[in-house]
């Protein structure tokens, strides 16, 4: 059913941005370790994770959570897609996409933690959800109402009122906000499983990741070993077991619901950011970043209300056949 097959995605987005809400809780633990070493460990242990973890999910769980995406290919299928000969051009063209933009995105918000700026992190990601709408737009031929029209401009409105009290151009934001919209978009295409897809990501960073850190090795300048802390050496372990689980969720959200949909949901990442900088970080703002702040709150609201009077005037579906539960990656 439709229906229930958007609530699912609804509710993993939820997932996905509650747990990346509060991640600058954990990375200010590592913020003594350089953000490109730091990128690095991510990189490692979280293919470490998925390599174990998605035979795992596939003897126990069926296809490794691959049907609770929306897959009805049969196993056999979808296993020869996990094995890199099996993969076309067009799969790791969109995987190597994939990588760059979340690395990028992984390298700065890392970096800005590190540095104390955590409410110009979440400036990013009130930022994204525009990219995203008017990516969803533009690329998708998704439409909007109007009072998804109306929040995108009153959100728009308020992150121009947060960037210009600051007086200088927010790059982090900028950059977090490019990365992240483009990555859902890249995602949103994929051809295979969202599982196989995280892998096949980090697979591609895999070998300059080892490679920049052996180099640390060789220089003795590496943050993990046998001298460094049990505790810091058992947190860079941790970085790759926290990244899995949001960006498995935010994959399968990205299949199920339209990207306008999700960029707006993602509101409740930077909230939570937000609250950390300002209540954990100590960060303050002025008074013109406050009214900003305020008016992207209120678009959410706006766009919310937007939302339940649509899906009170759209008719439910009673039933629909299993395969077109999911629009295929070249649906609109």
């Amino acid at each position: 059913m439709r229906h229930n097959t958007n609530r699912v995605g609804v509710y993993a987005a939820l997932a996905s941005y509650g747990m990346w809400g509060v991640f600058p809780l954990f990375w200010r633990l590592l913020a003594d370790v350089p953000a490109l070493e730091l990128v690095c460990h991510r990189i490692l242990w979280s293919t470490a994770l998925l390599g174990l973890a998605i035979p795992l999910l596939r003897r126990f769980g069926g296809i490794g959570g691959d049907e609770m995406a929306g897959y009805r290919a049969p196993v056999a299928e979808i296993d020869r897609a996990a094995l890199p000969l099996g993969w076309s051009t067009g799969v790791l063209t969109n995987a190597a996409l994939a990588a760059s933009v979340i690395s990028i995105n992984w390298l700065s918000f890392i970096w800005a933690v590190g540095q104390d700026r955590v409410v110009e992190a979440s400036l990013g990601y009130y930022i994204s959800p525009l990219f995203s709408v008017a990516l969803g737009v533009a690329v998708l031929s998704e439409r909007l109402g109007r009072w998804q029209w109306g929040a995108i401009l009153l959100a728009s409105a308020g992150v121009l009122v947060i960037a210009s009290s600051t007086g200088t151009i927010p790059w982090i934001s900028l950059t977090l906000a490019s990365s992240f919209a483009f990555y859902g978009l890249i995602k949103k295409n994929s051809q295979v499983t969202p599982l196989v897809g995280l892998l096949l990501e980090n697979v591609l960073l895999l070998i300059p990741a080892c490679g920049y850190l052996a180099w640390l090795c060789y220089r003795g300048v590496g943050t993990m070993g046998p001298s460094a802390p049990g505790a810091t050496n058992m947190l860079l372990v941790m970085g790759g077991v926290v990244t899995v689980p949001p960006l498995m969720f935010f994959a399968l959200a990205a299949r199920r619901v339209a990207l306008s949909t999700i960029g707006m949901l993602q509101y409740i990442s930077p909230t939570l950011q937000f609250l950390c900088g300002t209540q954990v970080v100590g960060e303050r703002l002025a008074g013109g970043g406050w009214l900003g702040f305020l008016c992207v709150w209120a678009a959410c609201g706006l766009y919310i209300v937007g939302s339940r009077k649509a899906m009170r005037a759209k008719p439910i579906l009673s039933s629909a056949p299993a395969a077109e539960s999911v629009a295929s990656p070249t649906d609109r």
